[in-house]
């Protein structure tokens, strides 16, 4: 069984703006040109062939039926009010239009609640009657579940998906087992280090984003800079600035996933308990001493926004709180990679994509609709230059949106979160190697039963 795939959840784009794009689908037998009759006995050249005819595109005529696409959010670009429409939008809107008309069908959007998206779905399929034709699906809620138990089409059983075109985060986010399942119109959020540029000039500090572009940024000099920006500096015995604030299992799966290692991955790529790996131990161990051992962790409750943390985890779609409430230098890049990387990524427990329910009535021709209104490969230079666009108006600096870009093209997923209670042992088991009262063996070992067991129900 090949890795699990686990996507994407906030677009880095436009906050709930549906767009999508369009890989050319047709079918049809060509006709080949008659030999003129003088020459009938002779035999045609290339010269004396007559041009083979265009295959005739299918004609699809849904008679005015309506093709559903459902979400947790009001995905209709139309609802969108025409003032606050940008390129983006309007774009979306000509293709939805375009796709109506040479289908003779309506695009309707339907907004279902979040905690309900699965069992409304599974439950009308069973029905015979799904919710939608297309749905918006957590990659954790689709891969290996939704896939195994038969709710979700094969995209390639409808439409060609041409690999040359579709980006490399969605070939990989979308695929399992070998099979394409989903699309989307965004890469995930990438989740990085933000750091105040003001207060890494103030205490001399060296710039990350400049180490990054070296390659130097590394989980040593991290360490270095986290260290040298703890500080009490009026000398009253209190740390004024900090180095890292940071949730515990955020800072965990950086650790490990950024040393070529994961919680539930085997070097084979099968599903796995793997902390117990080489690669993971050390990642768990410099996740202890950054706490126990140098200290440079905020367990103060003190926020980045207010100037006394030099650094935090966060994705990129917290840039709209640090602008709106901060008024130093912001920077962002990759979290350093670990000596057992090749290169910086970025990972993500969040991943979600359309998916065709296998059970509608329409599944072909939703996902020759969902192939069509995806914007990504029809008009991928628009759709970059809109995305170029929107960068400029969301990140303050170059030097973000060049790491931002950098990010997309280097997303890594983090898949555990599709266990039962995973997140809940991994809370624990980070919780009390921050406190210092497990050492990182101690608490591999204690949870390695329970996330196998958790891992259990959903493989087998």
């Amino acid at each position: 069984m090949s890795k699990l795939k686990a996507l994407n959840l906030v677009s880095i784009i436009l906050a709930f703006v549906f767009i999508f794009s369009i890989v050319g689908c047709s079918s049809g037998n060509g006709a080949g040109g008659e030999t003129p009759a003088e020459t009938a006995t002779e035999t045609p050249t290339e010269a004396t062939k007559a041009p083979a005819e265009e295959p005739a595109e299918e004609v699809i005529d849904m008679q005015g039926k309506p093709i559903k696409i459902a979400a947790w959010w009001s995905a209709d670009p139309r609802a969108v009010a025409e003032a606050e429409r940008d390129a983006y939008t309007q774009k979306s809107i000509e293709v939805i239009e375009q796709v109506e008309k040479k289908y003779n069908t309506k695009i309707e959007f339907v907004t279902l609640d979040y905690n309900q998206f699965v069992e409304q779905f599974t439950t009308t399929s069973l029905a015979g009657e799904p919710v939608a034709d297309i749905v918006r699906l957590e990659l954790f809620w689709m891969f290996p579940k939704l896939v195994k138990d038969g709710f979700v089409a094969p995209l390639e059983d409808y439409i060609a998906i041409d690999q040359a075109k579709v980006p490399a985060w969605m070939i990989k986010g979308g695929t399992y087992e070998g099979k394409q399942y989903g699309l989307v119109d965004s890469a995930p959020s990438g989740f990085g280090v933000w750091y105040n540029k003001t207060l890494f000039q103030k205490l001399g500090l060296e710039d990350p984003y400049q180490l990054q572009q070296k390659g130097e940024w590394t989980w040593d000099k991290f360490v270095e800079i986290a260290k040298s920006a703890t500080k009490d500096s009026d000398g009253d015995g209190k740390v004024d600035t900090v180095g890292l604030s940071a949730g515990a299992r955020d800072l965990f799966n950086m650790f490990v996933y950024t040393n070529n290692s994961s919680v539930d991955v085997a070097e084979d790529g099968s599903p796995k308990f793997s902390l117990d790996s080489p690669n993971a131990m050390e990642a768990a161990q410099a996740f202890y001493d950054l706490y126990n051992t140098h200290k440079v962790v905020d367990t103060a409750g003190q926020n980045f926004v207010d100037g006394k943390v030099a650094m935090t985890l966060h994705f990129t779609w917290q840039v709209g709180d640090y602008k709106q409430n901060m008024t130093d230098e912001l920077g962002f890049v990759f979290f350093p990679k670990g000596p057992k990387a090749e290169k910086y990524t970025t990972h993500t427990p969040f991943g979600n994509m359309w998916a065709v329910s296998k059970m509608s009535k329409n599944a072909e021709v939703a996902a020759k609709v969902l192939d069509e209104i995806t914007l990504w490969t029809t008009v991928y230079q628009d759709v970059q230059d809109m995305v170029n666009e929107s960068r400029q108006a969301t990140y303050p600096s170059a030097e973000i949106i060049d790491t931002v870009k950098q990010m997309s093209d280097n997303v890594e997923y983090i898949n555990y979160t599709v266990y039962p209670e995973a997140t809940g042992i991994l809370d624990e088991a980070t919780k009390n190697m921050a406190e210092g009262k497990e050492t990182p063996a101690t608490a591999i070992e204690k949870i390695k039963p329970l996330l196998e067991s958790s891992m259990k129900q959903i493989l087998e």
